[in-house]
C-alpha cells in the first residue's frame, strides 16, 4: 500500500511540475510577443493632404512652412488675409517682380521678400468661393 501511495504521489508531482513549466512558458511566449510588437499610442494618419504645386518662380528645393517670423516680431501664417499680411511685409522689403499665374480658383501672386537677410516667398490667391485673397504658401529656399 505504501508502494502504491509512493507512486502516485511520485507522479503527481511529476505532473505538478509539468503544469508549472507549461505555465511558465506560456506566460514567456506572451510576454515575448507583447515586448516584440508596438502598438501605437495615436492614430496614425493615412491620408495626408496633397500640397499643392508651388508656381514656376519658386527655386527648386524650397521648403513650405505654415508660419513665418517677421523682422517687427509678428507672425506671416498660411490663411492670413492679403492685405493684412501685405502690411506687415512691407513693400520696401520686396525684392523681385512679383509673378502671376493662372489658376481654377483665380490668379495666384508670388512676391518675393527679404527681412533680416532671410528670403522667402509668399503665394497669394483666392483659397474658397468667396474671393478672398490670402495668404496661400510660404516657402523658404533650400540651403546651399
Amino acid at each position: 500500500m505504501d508502494a502504491t501511495r509512493a507512486r502516485i504521489s511520485s507522479l503527481f508531482e511529476w505532473l505538478v511540475a509539468l503544469a508549472c513549466i507549461l505555465g511558465v512558458v506560456a506566460i514567456g511566449s506572451v510576454l515575448m510577443r507583447d515586448i516584440g510588437t508596438v502598438t501605437a499610442v495615436a492614430p496614425v494618419i493615412a491620408h495626408e493632404e496633397a500640397l499643392p504645386d508651388p508656381p514656376a518662380t519658386v527655386p527648386p528645393r524650397s521648403v513650405s512652412v505654415p508660419v513665418m517670423l517677421l523682422a517687427d516680431g509678428s507672425e506671416l501664417r498660411v490663411g492670413d488675409a492679403a492685405a493684412d499680411a501685405l502690411v506687415h511685409l512691407g513693400a520696401d522689403s520686396e525684392v523681385a517682380p512679383r509673378t502671376i499665374d493662372r489658376t481654377t480658383l483665380g490668379e495666384r501672386v508670388t512676391r518675393f521678400y527679404a527681412q533680416n537677410g532671410q528670403r522667402f516667398a509668399v503665394v497669394l490667391q483666392p483659397l474658397a468661393a468667396d474671393g478672398d485673397v490670402r495668404v496661400a504658401a510660404i516657402y523658404l529656399p533650400a540651403a546651399r
